[in-house]
């Protein structure tokens, strides 16, 4: 295998770190480690997160290319010309009413969708992986999933959900356009699959063509996504959607660099 083929890349929320080894000539994931955090001070993550990745003895010292996912509900999509007007900090605390440490407050260009993702990330994230890999990328996941998916074929219409730990991201794609994308809280595949079929009635899409496909993070939310996907062959509640794609949100970092 050719070393310099490879990335490492990183999914990370605050209960919960994913790491995979990831084949960039074909997505193929040549390892995955998962791990459960559950800290209570900044401190206490980066003491955990410094254990798990000395623990991880299979990485290899040096990857041409990091790439880092930010795993949090608390972000939002704004167009470009709305937020040069505005600033990060005041976009957040208009979406969500909640004031903030600035610092706390950050943003991703979507330069192809003329917008911007503005989302909170704490400081113990960024101090701990720029230290740890200086020359990493990072973006909140779902301005990483959305960069991918518009690397993707983008004229016929393309629903996606991505799976994050309790929260996924319902995205449709149509002639090359961003036409809806917005974060749902979940529990169980039936909270989902509510959540997505009343997208697609709000959206009048219940009788259109398009293809639906799934993203996960690990064995869990893989499980939640087949579920998902059980329920929709079921109780079949569309006719002209037809199901493409189940597979991991890693993979996709690959397009990201």
């Amino acid at each position: 295998m050719n070393v310099s083929n490879t990335q490492l890349a990183i999914h990370i929320s605050r209960t919960s770190v994913h790491v995979a080894e990831v084949l960039r000539s074909n997505q193929e994931i040549i390892q995955q480690h998962d791990f459960e955090l559950l800290e209570s001070t900044p401190d206490a993550y980066k003491d955990k997160l410094k254990s798990f990745f000395n623990s991880l003895t299979t990485l290899k010292d040096e990857y041409p290319e990091y790439t880092m996912a930010w795993s949090t509900p608390k972000q939002t999509l704004v167009p470009l010309s709305v937020y040069n007007e505005s600033s990060s900090k005041s976009i957040f605390h208009l979406m969500f009413g909640e004031s903030i440490d600035e610092k706390m407050i950050d943003f991703n260009r979507l330069m192809e969708l003329s917008m911007v993702s503005v989302f909170e990330i704490p400081d113990w994230v960024k101090s701990f992986f720029i230290i740890k890999y200086p020359q990493i990328v990072f973006k909140h996941e779902h301005a990483m999933t959305l960069r991918a998916l518009f690397q993707m074929g983008t004229f016929k219409r393309k629903i996606t959900v991505s799976f994050n730990d309790d929260y996924v991201n319902i995205t449709i794609i149509h002639k090359n356009e961003l036409t809806f994308s917005n974060g749902f809280e979940y529990q169980t595949a039936e909270d989902v699959l509510y959540n997505l079929l009343f997208v697609l009635e709000q959206e009048g899409l219940t009788n259109e063509e398009g293809s639906l496909n799934f993203y996960f993070i690990d064995k869990k939310t893989e499980n939640k996504a087949k579920q998902t996907i059980a329920l929709i062959e079921q109780l079949k509640p569309f006719k002209s959607i037809k199901i493409s794609t189940i597979d991991s949100i890693l993979k996709l970092q690959t397009l990201c660099v």
